[in-house]
């Protein structure tokens, strides 16, 4: 998948712009009842999933992988579900237990794949030009 980066960062930036539109919301009404969600949408969503971004971004063979497009679905699926099993907890006090528990393997089984992305396909990347040497 040519731009999973891209679809990596465009998916942290939304996070992103909703945990500041949360945070404002919280910060104007002085309500800290969402701050796990707020937390939640930010970590989760918006530095993880840049993270995982860059890495592609910084390592291209990494995106040629079939195993690639497979993490990216886990990992924006299991941010997602982290997200509303958390709005769960906070709105009702309780929360769907499957949901976040299959989140959660989700997001492991993302950074997995990631791990094993990067050890098995970092090192086809060149870092550096060609090297001439005087004649």
């Amino acid at each position: 998948m040519a731009h999973i980066d891209r679809a990596f960062v465009s998916a942290a930036l939304m996070w992103l712009m909703l945990g500041m539109f949360l945070g404002l919301y919280i910060d104007l009404t002085h309500s800290t009842q969402f701050v796990s969600l707020h937390t939640t949408m930010l970590l989760h969503g918006f530095v993880i999933l840049t993270i995982y971004g860059a890495l592609y971004r910084l390592w291209p063979a990494m995106k040629e992988a079939g195993l690639a497009k497979v993490q990216l679905w886990f990992a924006i699926l299991a941010t997602f579900g982290q997200v509303v099993g958390a709005y769960q907890s906070v709105t009702t006090g309780g929360t769907n237990e499957m949901l976040v528990m299959v989140s959660s393997v989700m997001a492991s089984l993302g950074g997995l794949l990631m791990g094993w992305l990067f050890w098995t396909k970092s090192g086809e990347t060149a870092w550096h030009a060609p090297v001439h040497k005087a004649a």
